[in-house]
């Protein structure tokens, strides 16, 4: 159970694979997370939020997990100290490697991935045959992971020999089932090879669980409240729709409907947005007594004191597409009627049911709230958040209120009839309020981009919406300056830091990017192209303590967390 209490507080929410640190790899990995602990601690910042940390695919997306409990091993130190038996030639030859990688703006994800899974054989390699002192420690982890960490590693050994292909449904039929594929590996010529590999991702796992739980005991150290990230879903073709298939439905793809925020790409706008997630059988859930979901809440407690419930409205319904996303093109252009004709009568819809009629979203709204009270039971006292963004129906909130589970409060959603913003004096004390999250332009992309539309834009009712929406964010922070400047002003920045923090909400969380008034973007829904979840802060979180122009802006900060009582007991003076 978490210790933290729900006093007035501030966050820090940032993706781990974002984070820069002097000696990293390319990406952001466990050490970097250790340094964000203490920059928040530096500057008074209670609460440090990550996205989720499980091992991503093809797609690299955090919400499209390959496993609900495996790490990410791309998101491991690697380095003598942090991995047992890693040489320090075999660390400095992968940098070396790696060459413009390391210092890129962009992960370069193939390179880096295929990096660290080459150091982590070779500190495996000499760990297997030394057999050292912490060879029990190892075999203990196994043991003590029987119920996911075979199949799992099963699964990927099955991915590597079908050369890196996770689509389960397209192997040979003896190796679409966990015991049948068992089998099949006994009989394998390569056996002893592939038992090798069985380990080796085993190793990898307990280095990963080994690191991230190092991670939290230096938060609870420097007293940082650490907040997961629960995704609703996992890959369709995962290690647990492999081998628990009967817990996942996998004829429907499970997304959102249109909503008026994400118009950009032209599917998204149409359609809605098509996350090609599975849908879950709950009835087959609540026959095990939810055990897939205590076994995955209980390992995100290990390393976290909560977490975000990903897409909360999912628990009460969910909109699901009858195709993949890899035919997204395909369906595009059809009128509902020529996609009717090729999926057998259906159509994108909401499950179990739609909200239409009354009695349909009275049954929505219960056997939602029943499905998060065994979420609540599962947690034992970790602090839950709730992400209840996009079409939210009238039922979900208060029904959050009434389990005690905090949701979130962006400024920019919360509006008036005449679209202007909400004051923040009417924001629920018992939210989460926050400028963006990993899908939201910044403050200062925001800004910007509304400042170019506002001028330059072509089409005139285009125009005049940016220059209303540009308007609304100024009356909001009750900015009165006559002209303009196209790029994002400071002054602006720090009045609108101040208002998060003045708001009655019992947490304030910044998107790293807000709170330093940087550029990064981190995923862009429905946008196509493998930019999404690559960007990087461009030093060290504890480099800007020492820079400017963020040395004096986050001097700022931390005199404005104190004088709205927000600053952590622990904060130490800048």
């Amino acid at each position: 159970m978490s210790s933290f209490s729900r006093n007035r507080s501030s966050g820090l929410a940032i993706p781990a694979f974002a984070l820069r640190r002097a000696q990293d790899l390319g990406i952001g990995d466990t050490l970097a997370v250790r340094e964000a602990i203490a920059f928040c601690r530096s500057l008074g910042i209670g609460y440090l939020q990550l996205l989720p940390i499980q091992e991503t695919g093809g797609d690299h997306s955090p919400y499209n997990a390959v496993s609900s409990i495996a790490l990410d091993p791309a998101l491991l130190a690697t380095e003598p100290g942090e991995v047992p038996e890693l040489s320090a030639e075999a660390w400095k030859a992968a940098r070396a490697q790696l060459g413009s990688a390391v210092a890129a703006s962009q992960i370069e994800y193939p390179r880096v991935k295929q990096t660290k899974l080459w150091l982590l054989e070779q500190a495996f390699e000499t760990f297997q045959r030394k057999k050292g002192s912490l060879t029990e420690a190892f075999q203990a982890f196994c043991q003590r992971e029987a119920d996911w960490l075979p199949s799992y590693c099963l699964f990927r050994v099955l991915i590597d020999e079908h050369r890196g292909d996770p689509v389960w449904t397209r192997w040979n039929t003896e190796l679409q089932n966990p015991v049948r594929a068992r089998q099949w590996l006994e009989q394998h010529p390569r056996k002893t090879e592939l038992e090798r590999k069985l380990s080796f991702y085993a190793f990898v796992q307990w280095v990963a669980f080994c690191q991230w739980e190092t991670v939290r005991k230096k938060a609870d150290e420097e007293g940082i409240a650490l907040i997961g990230d629960i995704p609703y879903g996992v890959n369709r073709y995962s290690a647990d729709t492999w081998g628990q298939p009967h817990l996942f439905d996998l004829s429907w793809s499970g997304g959102s409907p249109p909503e008026p925020y994400f118009q950009e790409d032209p599917f998204v706008a149409r359609w809605g947005q098509n996350w090609g997630l599975p849908l879950y059988r709950w009835e087959a859930h609540q026959k095990e007594d939810f055990a897939w979901w205590a076994r995955r809440i209980a390992h995100t407690t290990r390393i976290f004191h909560g977490f975000r419930l990903d897409h909360v409205l999912g628990f009460f319904r969910i909109y699901a597409f009858p195709w993949e996303p890899e035919r997204n093109r395909e369906f595009f252009p059809l009128s509902p009627q020529e996609v009717a004709e090729r999926t057998g009568g259906r159509l994108p819809r909401f499950f179990p049911r739609p909200d239409d009629p009354p009695s349909e979203a009275n049954a929505n709204a219960v056997e939602g709230a029943r499905l998060l009270k065994k979420i609540l039971d599962l947690s034992q006292g970790a602090l839950v958040i709730a992400e209840d963004l996009g079409m939210v129906p009238p039922y979900v909130r208060p029904i959050l209120t009434e389990l005690g589970i905090p949701g979130f409060t962006i400024p920019r959603f919360e509006r008036e009839p005449d679209g202007t913003y909400r004051s923040p004096s009417t924001y629920p004390p018992h939210n989460v309020v926050t400028y963006a999250t990993h899908d939201h332009p910044p403050l200062a992309v925001l800004y910007e981009k509304l400042w170019e539309s506002a001028q330059k834009d072509p089409r005139p009712e285009k125009r005049a919406h940016a220059y209303h929406e540009l308007t609304c964010l100024l009356r909001f922070a009750g900015w009165a300056a006559t002209e303009l400047p196209a790029r994002f002003p400071d002054q602006l920045h720090m009045r609108l830091i101040e208002i998060l923090l003045a708001s009655p909400c019992w947490l304030a969380v910044w998107l790293a990017p807000d709170l330093l008034g940087t550029k990064e973007w981190f995923n862009r829904p429905g946008t196509e192209g493998g930019q999404n979840w690559r960007d990087r802060l461009s030093l060290p979180l504890t480099d800007y303590l020492d820079q400017e122009p963020w040395k004096s802006k986050l001097r700022k900060v931390a005199e404005l967390l104190r004088e709205h009582n927000r600053n952590h007991p622990a904060a130490i003076s800048l």
